[in-house]
């Protein structure tokens, strides 16, 4: 039975799969950071088309890169020893990726109301991310900047997924209502009243308009005069 995958063709793709995918997020990184602003001010179909597949790609070429450290960290496999600190290195810079740049959080309004999906993402590649720096933490060589970019990526990571959630609809819809003003309790009021007429207690109920009203009535009586005149 012949191969359709000939086994050089496997082999080149072991050997760079992980360093292509690093590149290719990292391009991917950097495209958002200078195009991603375009997506405001102009109406091409291309370059909003452009953008928006980097946005999707972006987050999809991340977790792929993850998955496949955290499986290759997971093997006994000797050859791949030599490079296990620098892939444990490498998962929390993905994680940064991750958290995506600051120019572009989401690519549409609808793209807020993901934001619990970002949460489940985020929880995952975190645990992920964490399981690959455990595995090497007994021998490696580099693990205070590991851990320091480890918390950078969880910190980016979560303000996105906080400024989704923020953003979502209901979340914009509660920040825009106030609490409704119950006004002055009358029956309480008149509790008040009736106990001091009782006790002949001297007492008056003055009822002050409110700032509005008030500023409106004297709206209403300055047009009156301005039209008299």
């Amino acid at each position: 039975m012949i191969d359709p995958i000939p086994d050089g063709v496997k082999r080149l793709w072991d050997h760079w799969n992980i360093r292509s995918a690093i590149l290719a997020s990292l391009s991917l990184q950097v495209f958002l950071i200078l195009f991603a602003s375009w997506r405001k001010r102009t109406a091409h179909k291309l370059v909003i088309f452009s953008i928006w597949l980097v946005y999707l790609l972006a987050d999809a070429v991340a977790t792929f890169a993850i998955g496949h450290i955290s499986t290759r960290q997971g093997t006994s496999d000797p050859k791949y020893r030599d490079s296990s600190d620098l892939l444990a290195f490498w998962a929390p810079f993905l994680l940064v990726h991750l958290g995506g740049p600051d120019t572009i959080t989401a690519f549409a309004l609808e793209d807020n109301e993901l934001w619990l999906r970002h949460l489940l993402t985020f929880a995952t590649q975190g645990i992920a991310t964490l399981y690959v720096f455990l595995l090497t933490l007994t021998g490696n060589r580099v693990w205070i900047p590991t851990v320091l970019l480890f918390f950078a990526g969880v910190i980016k990571y979560f303000e996105r997924t906080y400024s989704l959630y923020a953003a979502s609809m209901d979340q914009f819809r509660d920040s825009m209502l106030e609490d409704p003003d119950p006004g002055p309790n009358y029956a309480k009021l008149m509790e008040e009243y009736d106990s001091k007429i009782e006790a002949k207690i001297p007492t008056e109920i003055i009822i002050i308009e409110e700032p509005d009203k008030q500023m409106q009535a004297k709206a209403r009586d300055t047009q009156m005069v301005e039209t008299e005149r």
